[in-house]
């Protein structure tokens, strides 16, 4: 049992050793990136020995006020840090392709006021719905977890069963700053402006404005409460008539 114990305390002896005067050798886990390849095989460039790599000893060849300046098109971001956590989104030995040594950014260790401007570092995505959207990323977007998104589509419209969430039924050709209820229903234009100028209600191309959900009751109850906040306003006349004074007459 003695010699077994010192049989393993000199293995573990000789390990500690080789590590230390050869780490490549004992202890390389794979290839650096290619901008690390002048250091390859001088592991204490980047390691302080049995504790890993050290922020300083980053710092120390990347100095912060320099990173993205040779690349105007970078955004640099990395003097705005609240903490100089290199490791928090930079690795390495595992081949020298950089991007792969880069793993899932921590918007937290951004100061204030980075993680709200997204389009600093993010190009707007070029599909059809986000090309029609005007407004900021985090109306729908959280920078913790960017799927899946929150809008908060019951501001506007409130889905029902006969109402389902599909795009494409309200908003044709991929246009989300406009959006047709005739899509689906069977009443034509014609017939609902019939309709409407009978309530006396002009003013109806913005049908959410009092057609929040399928509950046509809550479309009267809307109505009736716009005619209780304008009292000029009367049949046959709009909200922008009697806003602004003018008779039909």
């Amino acid at each position: 049992m003695r010699t077994r114990l010192i049989i393993l305390a000199l293995l573990f002896t000789v390990g500690i050793f080789a590590a230390l005067q050869a780490p490549d050798i004992a202890l390389n886990p794979g290839t650096l990136i290619k901008g690390h390849e002048k250091v390859e095989g001088d592991c204490f460039q980047c390691h302080t020995p049995l504790l890993g790599p050290s922020e300083a000893k980053c710092i120390a060849c990347h100095k912060i006020e320099t990173i993205g300046a040779k690349k105007p098109d970078r955004t640099r971001f990395h003097q705005g840090l609240a903490e100089k956590n290199c490791a928090g989104c930079h690795t390495d030995h595992i081949g020298k392709d950089a991007a792969k040594a880069t793993h899932g950014f921590n918007h937290g260790l951004l100061g204030e006021g980075w993680p709200t401007n997204c389009h600093d570092c993010h190009a707007k995505p070029k599909d059809g719905m986000h090309k029609s959207i005007i407004g900021k990323c985090q109306t729908c977007h959280q920078p913790e977890k960017w799927r899946p998104a929150t809008f908060a589509h019951e501001r506007y419209f409130e889905f029902d069963r006969d109402h389902p969430a599909d795009c494409a039924s309200c908003h044709l050709n991929e246009r989300y700053d406009s959006y047709t209820c005739y899509a689906c229903h069977e009443h034509s234009e014609a017939n609902v402006r019939e309709e409407h100028l009978e309530e006396g209600i002009r003013d109806f191309k913005n049908c959410t404005e009092c057609h929040r959900s399928g509950d046509e009751d809550e479309a009267e109850r809307i109505w009736h409460s716009k005619r209780q906040s304008f009292p000029g306003l009367r049949r046959g006349k709009s909200h922008d008539e009697n806003r602004h004074g003018r008779d039909d007459d």
